[in-house]
């Protein structure tokens, strides 16, 4: 079996890294002093197969390779990759269920487990990188439930690379030409809902800039580029105050106004969010298939910056360089079987504050009041 497509499941020599219980103290850092021993075969009954199960001599749980795979728990174990590789090339959700045959509702948790492996894979490739070139950071408006309830995805991508290095999510409030109707249901909303947060634009751009903050070395310096809105310039004071220890951040302004080229300093930001709206049908010119609720535009997102960065290549027409290998983070594109191919660990990953409530779905959609959906870990695991 190729490397592209093997799993813990399928090295007769695979050993495991560290302990897969969550409680274990071995399970974050499981130096030369852990213990563990092999403790027999486990055969699953849907298919006959047979892999090895190990118990950890620490805290005395038992697991298998199992435990390190993707698909752990996963009945339909074919449908990850499929999926993955649907919702990146412009399928909406009730289309990849007719085509795969399941429910939609099916797709929807897929799409929100493949949105927390996708992030978790990305915070581990890009681990020790760091960036050496302009970033431009750019909003992506799109909207949750119905148009009264737009928000940023506030994007930030390497002006040379085209790397999609991270994004954060800011709520807004509707704005533009709207009806005498249309303001007075607004304003309808907004009393029993309340407004949005006036500053939302600014603290997503500061979560934003302090992840690209943590890639630069303290005495070099982020270049940054963006468009003239009023938010941003505030959000870099704002890193400017909290991180003073840290890299000098120089702010380009380019007038939004400029011809989107590929001259423009922009152009990075101007190509991702293309790409964005034409790749994922939730973003799409009126259509009927925009994301209900904001957690699932922000997994769908984190699958795209996947598919951007390592398994798309940069250009249509040209080789097969992906933003990734220019970068020097892999050698070869990946398909979705590669990136698919281990289980990450949240508690493993370091994650921040504004990650964990991604991470943990626990990004409300106001019009659903107590009927969130929550990612909890209820499993040791």
């Amino acid at each position: 079996m190729s490397d592209s497509r093997r799993t813990p499941d399928d090295d007769p020599d695979f050993t495991p890294p560290f302990c897969a219980n969550r409680l274990c103290r071995f399970h974050l850092e499981a130096g030369p002093e852990w213990r563990w021993k092999r403790n027999g075969i486990y055969t699953r009954r849907s298919d006959g197969r047979q892999f090895q199960l190990f118990l950890c001599l620490a805290c005395r749980r038992g697991f298998s390779t199992r435990a390190f795979c993707t698909d752990y728990w996963l009945r339909r174990r074919d449908l990850p990759a499929k999926i993955a590789d649907l919702v990146s090339n412009g399928t909406g959700l009730r289309q990849a269920a007719r085509c795969l045959k399941v429910s939609h509702a099916t797709i929807g948790r897929h799409v929100a487990r493949l949105g927390r492996h996708c992030m978790l894979f990305h915070l581990e490739r890009t681990r020790d990188l760091v960036i050496e070139e302009a970033v431009v950071v750019d909003g992506f408006e799109s909207f949750e439930y119905s148009q009264y309830f737009p928000f940023h995805l506030n994007l930030a991508a390497g002006q040379c690379s085209w790397f999609l290095y991270d994004f954060t999510d800011s709520p807004l409030r509707r704005k533009g030409r709207m009806t005498a109707e249309q303001k007075t249901q607004r304003e309808a909303l907004e009393t029993e809902l309340g407004r949005p947060d006036p500053r939302a634009v600014e603290k997503g751009m500061t979560d934003l800039l302090k992840s690209l903050c943590r890639h630069v070395p303290a005495d070099g310096r982020l270049e940054l580029a963006s468009d003239q809105h009023q938010a941003y310039p505030r959000a870099v004071r704002q890193v400017r105050l909290e991180q003073k220890t840290r890299a000098e951040i120089l702010h380009e302004v380019t007038s939004s106004k400029e011809a989107r080229t590929f001259q423009n300093p922009l152009f990075a930001a101007n190509l991702t969010d293309l790409l964005l709206r034409h790749s994922h049908a939730n973003h799409r010119r009126e259509t009927i298939a925009f994301s209900k609720r904001r957690m699932e535009a922000i997994s769908r997102a984190s699958i795209f910056q996947v598919w951007r960065n390592f398994v798309k290549r940069r250009r249509e027409n040209g080789d097969e360089q992906t933003a990734a290998m220019y970068l020097g983070l892999v050698e070869a594109p990946l398909a979705w079987r590669k990136v698919l191919g281990q289980r990450r660990f949240p508690d493993r990953a370091g994650l921040e504050e504004w990650r964990w409530t991604y991470y943990r779905h626990r990004v409300s959609t106001q019009v659903f009041a107590d009927r969130q959906r929550f990612h909890e870990l209820e499993r040791a695991f």
